[in-house]
């Protein structure tokens, strides 16, 4: 369970830097047509965004708690009043075990090698209930060349499956978004979205 003075407000405002600002048209698309798959948590569940960056996805929900390595992004959803906590994908997750009921990761484990990947998700399972989701969001190919974003491999569904079942999760569900791969595919945008569910 999270400490009084970890969800503590930041003392100085941090902005986000420019660069990540989008115009207003951009933001709404994404928010109105390209995360719905963030949707899908309900809104009386824990669910915890690993990896949130900036935390686009508190535009989808503001009940969300949120992690990530970065102080300025950490420091910046804080000012905002987000449940926000400094954590590296190497270290453990600041909450007790079974703690929550749904985790998702958005355009990280593609950061990640084979060794940090499988460590995150034995970290997922230990706080989240049995039954808990976790869900995977990972770019396709054409995303994932995108450069200058620090990719270190080309996630599959294959590899999602090959890091899940020894960490004490199955799949129990996948798409891609939000478009079929078929047409999807000539898109960078474009996501594969697998939803586990702890054993």
């Amino acid at each position: 369970m999270p400490n009084k003075s970890e969800m503590s407000m930041s003392k100085h405002l941090v902005e986000k830097p420019d660069t990540l600002k989008q115009n207003k048209l951009r933001e709404w698309i994404k928010i109105k047509f390209l995360s719905n798959h963030l949707r899908l948590f309900p809104i009386n569940e824990k669910t915890l965004d690993i990896g949130c960056g900036w935390g686009f996805s508190r535009k989808i929900s503001p009940d969300f708690y949120f992690v990530d390595a970065d102080v300025d992004c950490i420091e910046f959803l804080k000012s905002l009043g987000a449940k926000a906590f400094l954590a590296d994908v190497s270290a453990e997750l600041p909450f007790d075990d079974g703690f929550f009921d749904n985790a998702f990761n958005h355009d990280v484990l593609e950061h990640l090698d084979e060794d940090e990947c499988l460590s995150l998700f034995k970290k997922v399972n230990r706080v989240l209930k049995k039954g808990g989701t976790f869900m995977i969001v990972v770019p396709n190919y054409k995303g994932y060349l995108t450069p200058g974003v620090g990719h270190k491999r080309f996630v599959t569904e294959k590899e999602i499956l090959d890091a899940a079942l020894p960490t004490g999760f199955k799949m129990v569900r996948k798409w891609h978004t939000p478009f079929p791969a078929w047409i999807g595919d000539m898109f960078s945008d474009n996501k594969l979205v697998c939803i586990l569910e702890k054993l």
